[in-house]
């Protein structure tokens, strides 16, 4: 849990400390208030980057040369950690007063979905972010997945190198270990595609979404021809991949494929796919929660204008009866599903100050 919040130089924040409970938290606010930029602030800190650029840079208060998030966490034995993001010109990460290797470290203590208008062109998209979404689950609920990611993620970019420069002495080299990691990610990929379609199946059902949502099926495609082994898949794109400078297949170019009764779910009615992707977050959070007992903090941008009022109703009672962390910004405080006495806290947010009801 999400116990306190803090930023310096992040839009148009002033500098301050929020304190969050521990259920669902509304910010409310005209446009302009400053209520996403609160969000940012902790998908920075959860995550490191921000869900609306990928340049830590356009998050610094104009006229600012930094920024700093910190935070304050409790985890579910009931430890306090503190975490800390610093950019200055460089993103540095901080945990319990040590700068930290990367940022995964902190990321494990504050686990993070977040819906907002960018999150509703996932099925139309590119396979980044739906890649970025399979990571983020696997990273959470499987230990060692971390460690064979940066394996793998270090011969591909070893070998992208030899590509670069034609050494096939090295090229060579660099498959055996891309190869042996790159099966060990691709396999715990499949087996979270497998739990994350129950688990999106229950949450619509708790979101009072199962009927719109019939028929509806996940599948990995992980990035070469699956009747092949990665290592005959390497052999076969070799001497194009030797032309080209880089690798063209592999854990890489994976992508999920989303099916409604057997089409694309990109073909579905745009109510469907909101839906869908509400349902996905959902059953992301809901997969964490059961395979590690840590309840996640969900935030909410302005989803009351991204979805209709049968399904803003219908996720927000499904929320309440989850019980995780919630905050979800609005301009109107009266939020359909969600009551003044359904909301651990009521804050307002004006020019860039955040005040508790």
């Amino acid at each position: 849990m999400l116990e306190a919040l803090w930023w310096h130089g992040v839009r148009n924040l002033v500098e301050q400390a929020f304190e969050p409970g521990s259920g669902i938290n509304r910010l409310v606010g005209p446009n302009g208030a400053g209520k996403t930029s609160v969000l940012e602030a902790c998908h920075v800190l959860a995550a490191g980057r921000s869900f609306r650029t990928p340049q830590l840079r356009r998050v610094v208060t104009s006229g600012k040369k930094s920024l700093w998030v910190g935070g304050q966490v409790r985890d579910r034995q009931g430890g306090v950690h503190r975490l800390g993001v610093n950019w200055e010109g460089a993103r540095r990460s901080r945990l319990d007063g040590r700068w930290m290797e990367g940022h995964a470290s902190v990321a494990e203590w504050l686990p993070v979905r977040v819906l907002h208008a960018g999150s509703f062109e996932l099925l139309t998209g590119s396979p980044e972010e739906r890649r970025r979404l399979l990571d983020w689950g696997c990273f959470h609920s499987e230990a060692s997945y971390r460690r064979q990611w940066q394996q793998w993620r270090r011969a591909h970019e070893q070998r992208n190198a030899a590509l670069r420069t034609g050494d096939h002495r090295a090229v060579r080299e660099f498959e055996r270990p891309l190869i042996e990691a790159g099966e060990k990610i691709t396999s715990a990929r499949e087996g979270y595609i497998e739990s994350w379609q129950a688990s999106t199946a229950r949450a619509a059902a708790a979101f009072g979404f199962s009927e719109r949502l019939d028929g509806f099926r996940l599948r990995l495609r992980v990035g070469w021809d699956r009747d092949r082994s990665l290592a005959e898949a390497i052999e076969r794109s070799r001497a194009s991949d030797m032309e080209r400078g880089f690798g063209q297949v592999g854990p890489q170019r994976a992508d999920i494929e989303l099916r409604f009764e057997g089409r694309p779910a990109a073909e579905a009615s745009r109510g469907e796919q909101k839906r869908l992707i509400v349902a996905l977050t959902g059953g992301q959070a809901g997969m964490l929660e059961a395979q590690t007992g840590r309840a996640p903090v969900v935030l909410l941008d302005d989803v009351v204008s991204e979805l209709d009022v049968d399904a803003v109703e219908g996720l927000m009672t499904g929320l309440s009866s989850y019980g995780w962390q919630v905050l979800v910004t609005a301009v109107d405080p009266v939020i359909p599903g969600l009551d003044r006495a359904d909301s651990t806290q009521l804050f307002h947010v004006e020019h860039g100050v955040v005040s508790p009801a």
